[in-house]
C-alpha cells in the first residue's frame, strides 16, 4: 500500500515534489479511506492529478515508474559505468546535482521508508527505515549508504542477514536493496518483490491487438477471472457488446513476428506477470467481442474493428480489475483518453468503494476531465494540481491547500483558474493579423 512519494530534479521536477495518500482530517464521504494496522491514519484508496499540457503531472507518475524499474534492474541491467537519468534541463547546477527518490509503503501490516539519490555515475545514498506505532511513532534505520561518510554501509542489528557480504558485492551504480534480493536475503528480497509485483503501470498508449491479448494471457488473469469481469463491464456500458471472449486461432507468419516483437512492451506493462511470448505464440487466443444482429445472433469482432474508445477501455480495464483482485497501484496517465466521462467514473468508483476494492488496491491517475471535480466521486484531498513556476519547474499541490467551502463549486473553480494548473493563453487573433506594410 503506498503511503507517500516523492522525488527531484526529474525531468521538468526540480525541487523536491510529494504526493500524500494519508488521508487528512476531513469529513469528506464521497471516497471509502482504506484503514491498515501499519500506520494510525487511513489511506487513500485514489489520487488524480490535474493540469495544463506540460505541466508536469505525467513526469510525477513517470519518475515513481522509475524509482520502481530502477528497482527491479540496477542489479541486474547495471552498466559497469554510470546511471542514465532524466534531470531537470533548465537549471545548469542539475547536472552536477543528485536526483532524489523515496517513498512510504506498507508491507506485511508494517510502515517502511526507502529512498536513494543518483547522480550520472553512482548511487550517492540509500536508506530503508522501518517505523512502528505500538505506543508512540519510532523509527528503525534498517541501512543507511553514503558515498560521503568514510563508512559508506552502516547496518542495524534489527535487519538480519549477510549485509555486509552483500554490500561488496554492490556496485557503485546499483542499488543495495536490489543486490540484497538477488542474493536471498530475507526481508529485503521481500520488499523487492512487493515493488516487482504490486506497482502497475499505463503511461504510454498501444492499443495493438497482441498486446491487448496478451493481457489476458497472464495466469493470474486467468485465475481471477479478469476477462469475465471486464466483458461484464463492457456489456453494461452501452457499447452494444454483448460479451468479450477469448477464441483460439492458428498464427500466421506475420502474426509470429509480431508477436516476438512484443515481449519488452508487455514486461513494461505487466512486470513480474509479463506474459512469456513462447505461450501465447502456442496458444493462440485472439480477443473477439460479441454483437448481436437484428435477429439476436451473435456476430463476433475481431477487435481492430472495434472503435478506439472500445481499445482503450480493454487496455484499461485488464490492469484495473488485476490490480483490484490481488490488491496493488494501478498508475494511469490521462485515464480519460479516449473514454466517456461516464465510464471514467465507473472506473475510479471501483476504487473508491469498499464493496469493489476488497483487496485495499489504490489508483493514482492524471487528468483533464473536469467533469470528475462535480461528480461527488472524491475528496477534496484526493485532488492534485500540478503547475509551472516562473523557472520551469513542476510544482505539485493538493486542493487542501486552498480555502474552501463545502458548498463550493470545485469544477468551476478549476476552469476559472483559482487553483492554478490550467493553461493560459494569448491572444490567438494575432495568429492571423497580417503584417505590416513596408514604408519602402
Amino acid at each position: 500500500m503506498l503511503i507517500r512519494f516523492g522525488c527531484a530534479n526529474y525531468k521538468s521536477i526540480y525541487g523536491y515534489q510529494e504526493l500524500l495518500f494519508t488521508a487528512s482530517s476531513l469529513k469528506d464521504p464521497q471516497a471509502d479511506v482504506l484503514k491498515n494496522v501499519g500506520i494510525p491514519e487511513p489511506v487513500l484508496p485514489s489520487i488524480g492529478i490535474y493540469g495544463a499540457n506540460a505541466s508536469g503531472k505525467t513526469n510525477m507518475i513517470e519518475a515513481l515508474a522509475f524509482l520502481v524499474g530502477f528497482i527491479n534492474d540496477s542489479y541486474a541491467q547495471a552498466k559497469p559505468n554510470g546511471i542514465k537519468r532524466s534531470i531537470f534541463k533548465l537549471n545548469s547546477n542539475a547536472k552536477v546535482e543528485v536526483s532524489e527518490f523515496d517513498i512510504d509503503f506498507i508491507f506485511a501490516d508494517k510502515h517502511y521508508h526507502y529512498g536513494f539519490k543518483i547522480n550520472d555515475e553512482a548511487v550517492a545514498e540509500e536508506w530503508l527505515f522501518a517505523y512502528a506505532y505500538d505506543k508512540r511513532k519510532s523509527r528503525k534505520v534498517l541501512f543507511h549508504r553514503s558515498i560521503a561518510e568514510e563508512n559508506v554501509y552502516k547496518f542495524s542489528s534489527h535487519l538480519k542477514g549477510e549485509n555486509r557480504l552483500i554490500a561488496k558485492l554492490t556496485r557503485a551504480n546499483s542499488l543495495y536493496l536490489s543486490t540484497a534480493a538477488q542474493n536471498n536475503h530475507e526481508l529485503l528480497g521481500a520488499i523487492y518483490s512487493c515493488f516487482n509485483l504490486s506497482f502497475f503501470f499505463r503511461i504510454n498508449y498501444n492499443y495493438h491487438q497482441q498486446l491487448l491479448q496478451s493481457l489476458f494471457m497472464v495466469p493470474i488473469l486467468k485465475e481471477c477471472g479478469t476477462l469475465k469481469q471486464v466483458s461484464y463491464f463492457i456489456s453494461n456500458s452501452g457499447s452494444g457488446i454483448d460479451a468479450v471472449e477469448l477464441k483460439t486461432k492458428d498464427r500466421d507468419d506475420i502474426e509470429l513476428k509480431i508477436l516476438n516483437g512484443l515481449q519488452n512492451v508487455v514486461n513494461d506493462s505487466l512486470g513480474d506477470h509479463a506474459l512469456n511470448m513462447d505461450t501465447l505464440i502456442k496458444d493462440g487466443d485472439i480477443i473477439e467481442l460479441a454483437h448481436k444482429d437484428q435477429h439476436g445472433n451473435i456476430v463476433p469482432f475481431d477487435l481492430e474493428e472495434e472503435s478506439l474508445g472500445t481499445k482503450a477501455l480493454v487496455a484499461l480495464l485488464a490492469p484495473a480489475f488485476k490490480v483490484l483482485n490481488q490488491g496493488g497501484v494501478f498508475i494511469v496517465d490521462e485515464i480519460e483518453s479516449s473514454l466517456h466521462v461516464f465510464l471514467t467514473l465507473q472506473i475510479i468508483k471501483l476504487f473508491n468503494r469498499k464493496e469493489t476494492n476488497p483487496k485495499g488496491a489504490q489508483l493514482l491517475f492524471t487528468t483533464h476531465e473536469t467533469h470528475i471535480l462535480c461528480s461527488n466521486i472524491l475528496r477534496r484531498d484526493q485532488i492534485w494540481f500540478s503547475e509551472k513556476a516562473p523557472d520551469g519547474a513542476t510544482v505539485i499541490a493538493p486542493l487542501t491547500d486552498y480555502q474552501l467551502r463545502a458548498t463550493d463549486n470545485i469544477q468551476k473553480g478549476y476552469l476559472e483558474g483559482r487553483f492554478g494548473a490550467i493553461p493560459f493563453l494569448g491572444d490567438m487573433q494575432q495568429l492571423f493579423q497580417s503584417e505590416s506594410p513596408s514604408n519602402g
